[in-house]
Formats: C-alpha cells, structure tokens, sequence
C-alpha cells in the first residue's frame, strides 16, 4: 500500500492486466472489463470524438471494443514488445483485421489491414486508469483507401513508401 491507500502492484501483475485488456480486443468478450478497467479510466485517444469524449471507465472501454469489432473482422492485437516500470505499461502490438464495418466515418473497404502501435497505459489500483496510443496512422489510412499520393508527381514516392512498409 502506498501512503494514498492505493495497492502497488508488481510489474509483471501490470503486463498481465494490460494483456486482459487486450484479449477483451481479440475476443470481444467483455464481460470481465469491470475486473481490469477503472471506475475512472480515461482513453486519451477518445477525445477526437464529441460523444465518445464524454465516456469513461468501464462504458468506454466496451464501447471502443464493440466499435473496433464492428469495423474490422478478426481484429487482432498481437504483442511484439511490452516494457513494465512502477504504473506504466508500455506495449508495441501489431494490429491486424479486415475492414467490413464503419471505422467512425470511413465506410468499409474490404482491405486488409496491418499496422504497428504503442500503447501505453496507466495502472491503479490494480486496474488501467489511463490510456493512450502512439499509432501508424498514415500506413492504415493508405490500407483503408483513405490517403494516396497528392498528384501522379508523387505517385512513385508513394508507391516505394507502401513497398518499404509492406502495404
């Protein structure tokens, strides 16, 4: 116990919290968000959003699964690296899905999509309190058909970017 009455968990009991939440993404099971999600949780990647801004704890987190496995098939977060100090947990995932419901405002594309993200997260209390991610926003864009090169000057720029990143 900390002398603000908050439990100290280990590190590897934090990575092991996080890695709830993201199975909760892989599976859509929800039923156990209440266990690893905070009263108080806060998603700093809701915040675009008018009405998504204004949820918190357990009501955002379901509600940002249930948008993210209505918008992509066989949603899959897979952990490449995941690094652990005091109430940070720090993961590098890969995320992976087909696109055949409406990411927010994007209709779906069918595609495929496949792209690199750190996502970090506040732990207390035994529960995330706190996220926010780093995300490769331009590579699932250009998978999503949303971006391409700004003129045909570009276009081969472009198209070695999407080579490069195995697009």
């Amino acid at each position: 116990m900390t002398s603000h009455g908050e439990r100290l968990n280990t590190t590897e009991d934090n990575i092991q919290i996080v890695r709830e939440a993201f199975n909760t993404f892989n599976t859509g099971d929800i039923t156990r968000v209440s266990e690893f999600i905070s009263l108080q949780y806060f998603n700093h990647e809701s915040q675009m959003d008018p009405s998504r801004s204004k949820l918190r704890g357990p009501e955002e987190f379901i509600d940002t699964v249930r948008n993210l496995r209505s918008a992509f098939d066989n949603l899959h977060y897979q952990e490449q690296e995941t690094i652990a100090a005091g109430d940070k947990v720090v993961s590098i995932v890969n995320v992976t899905g087909k696109h055949t419901g409406n990411f927010f405002i994007i209709p779906p594309s069918g595609n495929r999509i496949s792209y690199r993200a750190v996502h970090i997260h506040r732990i207390v209390d035994g529960k995330i309190i706190e996220h926010q991610a780093i995300r490769d926003d331009l590579s699932l864009m250009v998978q999503l058909g949303v971006v391409g090169p700004k003129s045909d000057q570009y276009e081969s720029l472009f198209q070695t970017w999407k080579a490069w990143k195995g697009l």
